[in-house]
């Protein structure tokens, strides 16, 4: 007996599955339209036919929808490509501006400082120079009367350094 208890559930399954399709094909109405398309075949053809050119046809949209999101997909990245190259250009532009304006304000400054030195130059050499030289020949006037008037006194102290100095 248990032999012949295990050996039965195969057929229990393939019955119920035996049942769960006829059911299906009678009691529903996608099933009653299965049975209708098997009883007339050239309906069966016309229906392929007509999911046919349903596939063909959406195929086709879905086709034209990838290659209209690739071309967009391109134009973005050549979009992209150009506002680099762009915004590269005028950073170029503008570095060799801000270089060119550099190298004028350098030139401009080591113009200024020579004409600094020249100023500093043409002062000493044409001010203080001879203010020193009249200060030392004072001097050698004073310390000769001085010495001629016989009193061997100081020198005023206004005239005691030889020469002003100036750091430039």
């Amino acid at each position: 007996m248990g032999r012949n208890g295990s050996n039965i559930w195969p057929y229990v399954i393939v019955g119920s599955a035996i049942g769960g399709a006829v059911g299906y094909l009678f009691m529903t109405e996608s099933g009653r339209r299965i049975r209708r398309t098997i009883a007339n075949p050239e309906e069966l053809s016309g229906k392929l036919e007509d999911a046919r050119l349903f596939l063909e046809r959406k195929s086709t949209e879905i086709s034209d929808q990838v290659r209209s999101a690739v071309n967009k997909a391109k134009q973005s990245m050549e979009a992209g490509q150009q506002a680099f190259r762009e915004a590269e250009q005028n950073y170029q532009s503008q570095f060799r501006g801000v270089e060119s304006k550099n190298d004028e304000i350098a030139s401009n400054v080591h113009k200024a400082v020579d004409d600094l030195n020249k100023a500093a130059r043409t002062l000493e050499e044409t001010i203080l120079d001879p203010l020193c030289e009249l200060g030392a020949i004072y001097r050698g006037v004073e310390r000769g009367i001085r010495t001629f008037v016989g009193r061997r006194g100081q020198v005023s102290s206004f005239y005691k350094n030889e020469r002003v100095q100036l750091k430039v």
